[in-house]
């Protein structure tokens, strides 16, 4: 079996994001103020007032690569809830009523919620029922859909309630505003961003030197640690490293012959698996939409607060699909991805949507697609058998193709 050869960072990020869950336990029992966020929300706020971020989507991702995803799932079920929810909030519940199921243990009181719609319409429901449950104060941030790049009524929009949360996040800290610390948490994340930007274009190399496998785990600090000094050190190094790998050209997978994109979340109680599956193969994952969000960032011409209004307003799933089919195409071409597998998330509504639609577009244009059905984080969704024949067929036709595109 060709297990693809595995990056020194991956365990520095292991003890970041142990220390990391760590800390928020540490937080609150020092009576520092903890607040739950959606992975959307800009965090760099919360920073600036010393409140440290907890990210139950992040909780649901690591239950999701233990395999208590399905566990948990029912738990939540069980008390009413439908199977066809969001699993990281069917998770999030499962956790909090039954903590003992969860591999962390749960995770600890928040005083306060900050939730940004921009990654879906479904946390807002979500992070009202956690205000009910924890009986603690929501600060809501909406950001409209966008389709445009361009959109000023929509900037203001987010902007005139970015200005706002100064004074809300002073009235639920007691603290003062620290303008110093706003603009270092903004400065670090924009460099962490960059960082991983040049990690993720580093698989043009051939062999690529690393999988989109690898990007799934090691985003985990660009997601829970963004704008922060440990972010930058960790992307930093994990950028020399596949720097040296492109230079010696080592290829994260032995005699790669076929490179791919993955759309949506991974599956990722079968990540391992897949990603073995593919490399037994000659295939390598290149480059994944999900990983490509975080590597946004915001424009230096603009103020501060203008600047992180208008980025956090373009993150992938707040723009439409013209937005995602561009951004699938410039991945592909950077890359030389030779196809795209999309996963057809039923917990992800707003990412699966419209997938057919992209698929087709690209498939016109002659690039291979194929639609797999699956769940991030309820192994209980997840049929192996379909999937080891589906991407066996898919597989072939690469090697074997001779037609311009066409529907798998």
């Amino acid at each position: 079996m060709a297990t693809p050869k595995r990056l020194k960072a991956s365990e520095r990020m292991k003890e970041l994001m142990l220390r990391q869950f760590q800390a928020g336990w540490l937080a609150r029992a020092e009576g520092r103020k903890v607040a739950f966020v959606t992975s959307g929300a800009p965090v760099e706020y919360l920073i600036a007032m010393d409140v440290f971020p907890v990210y139950p989507e992040n909780h649901g991702a690591v239950c999701g690569v233990a395999r208590a995803g399905g566990r948990l799932c029912q738990t939540a079920e069980e008390r009413g809830y439908s199977r066809d929810l969001c699993s990281y909030w069917k998770i999030d519940w499962g956790a909090r009523t039954c903590p003992a199921k969860s591999p962390t243990g749960g995770l600890p009181v928040p005083d306060f919620l900050l939730c940004a719609n921009n990654i879906c319409r479904t946390v807002i429901k979500w992070y009202e029922g956690l205000a009910r449950f924890y009986r603690v104060p929501l600060l809501l941030l909406d950001m409209p859909f966008r389709h445009a790049e361009e959109e000023p009524a929509a900037r203001e929009y987010v902007l005139r309630q970015f200005r706002n949360l100064p004074q809300e996040l002073s009235r639920l800290t007691g603290r003062i505003w620290d303008e110093e610390r706003f603009e270092e948490s903004f400065v670090l994340s924009a460099e962490a961003s960059a960082l991983w930007q040049e990690c993720i274009d580093a698989n043009s190399a051939r062999p690529a030197p690393a999988t989109a496998a690898d990007q799934f785990l090691l985003m985990g600090p660009i997601v829970t640690m963004r704008g922060t000094r440990e972010a930058v050190e960790f992307y930093r190094g994990l950028r020399d490293e596949i720097r040296e790998r492109v230079k010696r050209g080592v290829g994260s997978v032995e005699g790669e012959k076929t490179r791919l994109l993955w759309d949506n979340l991974p599956v990722w109680h079968q990540l391992r698996s897949v990603t073995e599956f593919l490399s037994d193969r000659g295939a390598v994952l290149v480059g994944a939409t999900y990983t490509n969000a975080w590597t946004e960032r915001p424009k230096e011409s603009l103020p501060v607060q203008d600047a992180l209004a208008d980025a956090y307003a373009r993150v992938w799933l707040n723009m439409g699909l013209r937005h995602r089919e561009e951004g699938i195409r410039r991945m592909a071409a950077l890359l030389f991805a030779d196809g795209v597998i999309f996963h057809s998330n039923r917990s992800c509504k707003p990412y699966s949507f419209g997938q057919e639609e992209v698929a087709a577009r690209l498939q016109s244009d002659g690039v291979p697609c194929i639609l797999m059905d699956g769940d991030m984080a309820d192994e209980r969704d997840h049929a192996a058998g379909g999937w080891r024949t589906r991407l066996e067929a898919y597989l072939e036709r690469l090697e074997n193709r001779t037609d311009p595109g066409g529907t798998i």
